[in-house]
């Protein structure tokens, strides 16, 4: 008897230490996470410190005087001054920056990610064609960043100083719904492991309670060893971790991933202390449940299929999120791979006054034409939610394009992308449209001849077109729901007035900052040709895809995140599930053994309990789909029909491992 208490001791003791060992290690994940987080927004391997974000769009600098304030400023106060920018020739990598010094040498020339990637660092002469508002980084330590920062309030410019924190990256992990559901079930997970733990002593606190054992002490004794397994656990973990992030990143990563994994540790324990303490509280040791001959665990049972309940519903909750965040992805990777494509377009920025944007207007249209003759200018202007052509009665947007536009995002797309519109539909469609054609057009034609001119199109099903929206300063739409109206000639079909307006808000690009320098030159508006018809003003060319590659890379790491969390959150409700079933079969392996025994199958002996959670599962996902959209049904009902396929496994595997037990007399 003696040796099978003992055999019993060491075996729920293994338990707590395995599941708690696999919870660790999920909290190591999470760790992994927060670092690479961490690492993007304050690269560790050039010391960086803190973030600063800077708004030139209300001060009196234009971007080349900006960049020259900002260079003085970092040789004056030592700040080691780095701005982010993307990788324009990454040949379709997805995360890759280079990092521009204002410093020469002050840096190597490339370093590693935490997550693996090279990030390069390059000269100030990369900030060429690019604006001056953005994030900067600062790399030196001591730096006198609230001089810095004062010096360009006082000039106008918006300043907002962030420093390196680890917890920063925490929250920002936290704010995310998914992955914050993760953390629950992590908690909900180790509540399971107390109850686990609880019905495992159970039978023992009792008898510890005739022996006249003080009840506190039974507390503190039950209390301690279940914390000490966790801790125990937990340093395994943390160490083994630490080792590994240290061999297989560097060892500068080390401290950021500790301070991490060992707060979302301790987080748990405490959770798991106070379980252990409200649940003794309710199942306190007692005399009476031998007297009854009841078994010693009845008193959990309700709280064990409150956490299981719990876990299964945030599992089935966050399928649709996920299956969201999967579909975004398969987006998102779209839209980089559309930025990068974009990557060689650029537009041009007019620091000009009123009245010299006047002057430069008719040399803007000569310069499309040029460009257009060169097939070196695409042209995309979309009306949709937010300014919505009246007359739009088929189609939620229409989006005027020329053909370089198409060749440029069609690319890689199935043939054909687009399928031709009935001409008759497209003109019905098409009366608010010619209304601004007549107000644009350079020859003051009537609206419907000039739309007359033009080819109307669609996308095929399942493809989503790009298109930039009208004004909204080169961001892009992926429809597939869309009037694409085909303009022939882009400089014959608006006037120069509107053309410069379309180009300043990117609805105008051209093809590389090469040929577009010279088209400058030959038109008159490159700087020395205005400063010799006495415009003050400039104009700039930059490339378009910076701001929507860093978005898209961004969208893309936080979509993996949402995925990893419904993960987290599979592998915690099948331990929840197994726990619960674990102590279901204790509870009922006097009644299950002899049936057994007796050539019962175990479909029959576990119908009753099985079909009771089956139906409360049904129950629960019903209410779940109440508050998912039409869309996400689908993974719902998958991932539903796989947490209720783990319960019924999880309650066979259970009463098997209790059969055998009881007949090796280990239970």
């Amino acid at each position: 008897m003696q040796g099978g208490a003992l055999r019993g001791g060491s075996l729920h003791k293994r338990v707590v230490m395995v599941v708690s060992g696999a919870l660790f290690a999920l909290l190591a994940l999470v760790a992994t996470v927060v670092t690479d987080l961490y690492d993007r927004e304050y690269p560790q391997a050039i010391g960086v410190a803190e973030r600063i974000g800077l708004d030139f769009g209300s001060s009196r600098f234009g971007d080349v005087e900006a960049f020259d304030r900002l260079a003085e400023l970092d040789a004056d106060l030592g700040l080691g001054l780095v701005k982010i920018a993307p990788d324009l020739t990454g040949g379709g990598a997805v995360d890759r920056k280079v990092f521009v010094a204002f410093t020469p040498g002050a840096l190597p020339g490339e370093f590693r990610w935490f997550g693996g990637g090279v990030a390069e660092v390059v000269g100030r002469e990369r900030l060429a064609n690019s604006y001056a508002s953005g994030s900067y980084l600062v790399t030196r330590p001591g730096a006198r960043v609230d001089a810095f920062a004062g010096a360009l309030t006082e000039a106008g410019v918006k300043v907002q100083v962030r420093v390196a924190s680890v917890a920063e990256s925490v929250d920002f992990v936290l704010g995310e719904g998914s992955f914050l559901a993760a953390l629950l079930a992590a908690f909900a997970l180790i509540v399971a492991l107390a109850l686990f733990w609880l019905s495992m002593k159970a039978r023992g606190r009792a008898l510890r309670v005739l022996a006249g054992s003080p009840v506190w002490r039974i507390q503190v004794q039950d209390l301690a060893g279940f914390v000490g397994g966790l801790l125990v656990s937990g340093a395994v973990v943390l160490v083994a971790a630490g080792l590994y992030v240290g061999l297989a990143h560097d060892w500068l990563y080390v401290g950021p991933f500790v301070r991490v994994l060992l707060g979302l540790q301790l987080a748990v324990i405490g959770a798991a202390m106070a379980a252990v303490l409200l649940m003794s509280a309710s199942a306190w040791p007692s005399a009476r449940m031998l007297a009854t001959r009841q078994p010693a665990v009845r008193s959990l049972r309700t709280a064990v299929v409150v956490v299981q309940a719990a876990t299964f519903l945030l599992v089935v909750s966050s399928a649709g999120p996920a299956w969201t965040a999967y579909r975004q992805a398969s987006a998102t990777a779209a839209e980089t791979a559309m930025w990068q494509r974009l990557s060689d377009q650029v537009g041009i920025t007019f620091g000009v006054s009123e009245r010299e944007m006047v002057a430069v207007e008719p040399r803007i249209g000569d310069l499309v034409g040029d460009a257009e003759e060169r097939d070196a200018l695409a042209f995309s202007y979309t009306f949709g939610e937010q300014n919505r052509l009246p007359g739009l009665t088929d189609y939620p947007a229409a989006s005027l394009v020329n053909q370089r536009w198409l060749d440029l995002v069609t690319e890689g797309a199935p043939r054909p992308a687009l399928e031709p519109v009935p001409r008759e539909e497209a003109l019905r469609n098409g009366s608010g449209l010619a209304a601004n054609l007549e107000l644009w057009s350079r020859d003051r034609l009537p609206g419907e001849q000039v739309l007359g001119g033009f080819e109307f199109f669609r996308p095929v099903t399942d493809y989503r077109l790009p298109v930039a929206t009208a004004g909204g300063g080169g961001q892009l739409d992926f429809l597939d729901d869309v009037l694409v109206v085909v303009v022939p000639s882009v400089r014959s079909a608006f006037n120069d007035s509107n053309l410069t307006s379309m180009m300043s808000t990117r609805n105008v690009v051209l093809t590389g900052v090469g040929g577009t320098q010279e088209l400058m030159k030959r038109h008159g508006l490159d700087l020395k040709s205005l400063r010799d018809r006495d415009v003050k003003g400039v104009l700039r060319v930059v490339y378009i895809a910076e701001d929507g590659l860093l978005l898209a890379q961004f969208t893309a790491y936080v979509t993996w995140l949402l995925n990893l969390s419904l993960v987290a959150l599979v592998v915690a409700f099948a331990v929840a599930a197994g726990i619960s079933a674990l102590i279901t079969a204790l509870l009922h392996a006097k009644r299950d053994f002899p049936l057994r025994v007796a050539g019962r199958s175990w479909a029959q002996i576990l119908r009753g309990r099985v079909a009771r959670e089956l139906l409360a599962g049904v129950g629960l996902v019903v209410i779940s789909l109440l508050f998912q959209q039409p869309g996400a049904m689908g993974a719902v009902l998958v991932v539903a029909a796989f947490g209720l396929l783990a319960v019924a496994l999880s309650h066979l595997f259970a009463a098997r491992w209790c059969f055998a037990g009881v007949g090796r007399r280990r239970i």
